[in-house]
């Protein structure tokens, strides 16, 4: 005998010939509603069917709810899958299985969107990205350089005018509202800020018989002097120089804001605090105090020969202190010895932040703030859940206001050396980089990555600090020319 089959979810119903194709006629006939397996309208077509006989009526009958729950199966799984939103993130490659952990738990708090997450390289990424618009290639959220907000500034999404973000502004660290709005507008949430410190080896200086990490930078070339000749190191000063995602430039901001200047003025010329910076740093490698070999290392590779204990110091980004570098325990060789110090003279200091935002042409800016919303500020408890699990799992510190005082965050930071209230004022007070450089103009980002070479010429001793300080005024002059 023939027989129909309608297969639903791995299942399969057999429903006998003509009886089947009858019953299926009868579903789809009053179906139309997508109302429920008991609608009466289905019921009534059946009793009242006068073609069907009194004992297939009662097999019809009885089958009719199984049959019925299979059409409304059918109709409601395209409607479920629809639900779902994809939308496209995309980051660089900085603690990777982290990042995918944090996107899991969004999706878990958001089950009716899915995240696509790519990765790029960070050395590659402001150049992928950039490639990606030139292409039309859609992708709805990512990870925004405060460096070059002010060239991706045309093509990102004010956050302004979304759900919360003013809330969320008004609580913000000036270095964080700062550094993420171009022209007055916001432009992204807080991935993480971070500031300029002192990483010091309080091992290598309590052997030399220093007392505390230094106050000037003439006491800091005495302390290296004493160090190098006590046999501690050959050369005891290393640091972040090589450009990837940033490098020496920034130090060079930390000197001359620690000195309470600009590195360029208001007519693009090199202040007299950042020639002075420029001399000073390049006497140290002229006179053996900082390692020659540093000078092709970026920030994460200076970090990493810190952690070989073969060093004093680092002037670097405050996070490389924590127990993912300086004091990891398992692969750092000055864990519990590596601390933070102000930076010298003035002791004012720069910071960063990174951010999450929104392509503007994404046609998924709903869910995209969800997911920025999420990870850059609170989950739908009002807790800030993300930023503090940065600093649990990579000592990123936060962007908000009083996320210190978090017990599970205090602890963190005290577990490897850090003063929670002293971090925490350090993020309030430093400088936005705009404040030292015209770090926001549309040609910095350009201007940077030239003067980092020049940088490297004048500290490997083949130019001189003044000519290396001409060659940035002139660049920048004409970079400025260019873009108006």
């Amino acid at each position: 005998m023939h027989e129909d089959y309608v297969s639903v979810s791995n299942r399969t119903h057999r429903l006998g010939g003509p009886m089947g194709n009858r019953l299926f006629a009868l579903v789809l006939r009053s179906g139309h509603s997508r109302r429920s397996s008991h609608s009466p309208d289905v019921m009534t077509a059946a009793m009242n069917d006068k073609s069907i006989k009194a004992p297939e009526r009662r097999l019809l009958t009885s089958r009719l709810g199984a049959c019925a729950l299979i059409a409304a199966v059918g109709w409601l799984m395209p409607l479920a899958a629809a639900a779902q939103t994809t939308i496209k993130f995309i980051a660089w490659n900085f603690q990777v299985e982290t990042v995918n952990e944090f996107v899991k738990q969004f999706e878990a708090e958001n089950p009716g969107i899915k995240v696509d997450l790519e990765i790029i390289p960070s050395a590659q990424y402001a150049a992928k990205i950039q490639l990606m618009k030139n292409a039309n290639t859609p992708f709805d959220a990512l990870y925004v350089f405060d460096h070059v907000l002010g060239q991706w500034a045309s093509w990102l999404e004010p956050l302004d005018n979304y759900e919360g973000a003013a809330e969320l502004k008004a609580k913000m660290l000036p270095l964080a509202r700062q550094s993420m709005t171009y022209n007055g507008k916001l432009y992204g949430l807080p991935y993480f800020t971070s500031y300029f410190g002192i990483v010091y080896n309080s091992k290598m200086m309590k052997a030399a018989g220093i007392a505390a990490p230094p106050k000037t930078y003439a006491e800091w070339t005495e302390q290296a002097k004493k160090i190098k000749a006590a046999g501690l190191a050959q050369y005891p000063l290393i640091w972040p120089v090589k450009h990837t995602g940033w490098g020496g430039i920034w130090v060079m901001n930390t000197m001359v804001a620690s000195r309470g200047g600009k590195l360029l003025d208001e007519k693009l010329n090199v202040t007299p605090e950042g020639l002075a910076s420029l001399k000073w740093w390049e006497s140290t490698y002229r006179e053996g105090l900082s390692d020659p070999n540093g000078i092709e290392l970026d920030p994460n590779e200076s970090a990493r020969a810190f952690m070989t204990g073969n060093y004093y110091t680092n002037l670097t980004a405050s996070f490389f202190a924590g127990a993912q570098w300086a004091n990891d325990k398992e692969k750092s060789k000055v864990a519990g010895a590596a601390f933070l110090a102000p930076t010298p003279e003035k002791h004012v200091t720069v910071g960063f932040a990174r951010m999450y935002g929104i392509n503007s042409t994404s046609t998924h800016k709903k869910e995209a703030w969800e997911i920025v919303k999420f990870l850059g500020a609170t989950a739908k408890s009002g807790d800030y859940v993300t930023p503090k699990q940065w600093v649990q799992k990579g000592a990123l510190t936060w962007g908000y206001e009083g996320i210190e005082k978090d017990a599970a965050v205090s602890a963190s930071l005290i577990s490897w050396g850090g003063d929670p209230t002293d971090m925490a004022a350090n993020l309030k007070n430093a400088l936005a980089m705009n404040q030292v450089v015209p770090f926001q103009a549309v040609w910095y980002a350009e201007w940077e990555l030239f003067a980092n070479g020049v940088l490297q010429n004048v500290l490997a001793g083949r130019v001189k600090p003044e000519d290396g300080a001409n060659q940035w005024s002139e660049k920048a002059k004409q970079l400025a020319a260019r873009y108006k």
